[in-house]
């Protein structure tokens, strides 16, 4: 007869409580399945394509190796998709969404249009996109490229600042707080979208423009009058704050605010920034699966993402989408969304406050 030891009994023990959990994840498969990802906008945009640059390896690394197809559901800035997913996608596996800052930022800015929840949503991966604030050099006197931050603060503080967008409330709120912060008195041509912004800065109508960082470079990275100024950086696994890894030489907006004015950021209106800096950057683009998702097919899903990241064909192609800026997965991008999606209520007020006073707007 065998004898068994305490040591063996209670292994054995520890196989018995965990053998559930174990099998759930050992026996999920997908073999035989299709599974559709959800792109809230047309074919060809930027959020289209990051898709389906993933879409074409995802296959080989999920369990059971399932059919993918990716189905664009176009509407309101992806809202109409993320207002489906929330009420129909099933918690099997077979279903996930490709998410944007434009998904996100009614949510955070408490739009009603939005009825769902990111926050409920079990988070893959995320894909931030690197922003930066950038001018005509001789126009807000800057010289720029983090050589010396107190002298080119001095220059936009008397210099006549003009920069477009198309409404206060969007993600360019984001740099209305940032040169609110700083005391930078800008005069805000609004009714511009993106691209009219672009068109205008070229044209001089404007001399100051936001844009994400690889754009910044393709249109402008060799022009010698115009300057970045500051960047909003990405946030590492550990939840500090590091330089765009597309222009390491310029500061980010922190690191520009502390050697500008000799103090660190702080109060309502810098948590105001935050959030909107996760919305706009750290969230650019995240990989979602529905609310209820079971624990080890969000495990198998993150597992897989990170083998699709890491193949050689995507990695070659994956900065002409997003640049170089490392992709985060799981916890951390769940901990992005939170911030990017959820505002306390004294910041809200003074968000309200800051919209109002200067903008005649607010978020209510």
């Amino acid at each position: 007869m065998m004898k068994f030891t305490k040591r063996m009994v209670l292994g054995m023990m520890a196989a018995t409580m965990l053998s559930p959990a174990v099998a759930a994840a050992e026996d999920f498969s997908l073999e035989g399945e299709t599974v559709t990802w959800i792109v809230g906008f047309k074919e060809g945009g930027g959020t289209d394509r990051l898709t389906r640059l993933l879409q074409s390896k995802l296959s080989e690394h999920l369990p059971g190796n399932p059919k993918v197809i990716v189905l664009n559901k176009p509407g309101g800035g992806s809202v109409t998709a993320a207002n489906a997913f929330e009420k129909v996608a099933p918690t099997d596996g077979t279903m996930l969404i490709m998410a944007s800052t434009s998904t996100f930022l009614p949510v955070l800015l408490g739009a009603s249009v939005a009825e769902y929840n990111p926050n409920g949503w079990e988070a893959v991966a995320g894909f931030a996109r690197g922003a930066t604030m950038f001018g005509i050099t001789d126009q807000i006197g800057a010289k720029g490229n983090g050589a010396d931050p107190k002298a080119d603060y001095a220059g936009l503080k008397d210099s006549s600042i003009r920069f477009g967008l198309e409404t206060p409330i969007s993600a360019e709120m984001l740099d209305l707080v940032a040169m609110n912060l700083l005391d930078v008195d800008a005069r805000v041509l609004f009714g511009l979208s993106s691209k009219e912004a672009e068109g205008a800065f070229q044209r001089g109508e404007t001399n100051m423009n936001t844009d994400n960082t690889r754009s910044y470079l393709k249109d402008f990275g060799e022009d010698p009058k115009v300057v970045p100024v500051w960047t909003y950086g990405v946030i590492d696994e550990a939840g500090n704050l590091q330089r765009d890894p597309d222009l390491p030489d310029v500061p980010t907006f922190p690191e520009f605010y502390e050697a500008a004015t000799g103090k660190t950021p702080e109060g309502l209106g810098y948590k105001l920034q935050q959030n909107l800096m996760n919305a706009k950057v750290m969230i650019s683009k995240a990989v979602m699966l529905p609310k209820g998702t079971p624990e080890h097919i969000q495990a198998a899903y993150v597992d897989a993402l990170k083998a699709v990241v890491a193949d050689p064909d995507v990695a070659a192609k994956l900065p002409r989408e997003v640049g170089s800026m490392p992709v985060n997965f799981g916890e951390a991008t769940q901990r992005a969304i939170e911030l990017g999606t959820a505002m306390e209520p004294e910041v809200r007020q003074w968000a309200n406050e800051f919209l109002q006073a200067n903008y005649d707007s607010s978020l209510d």
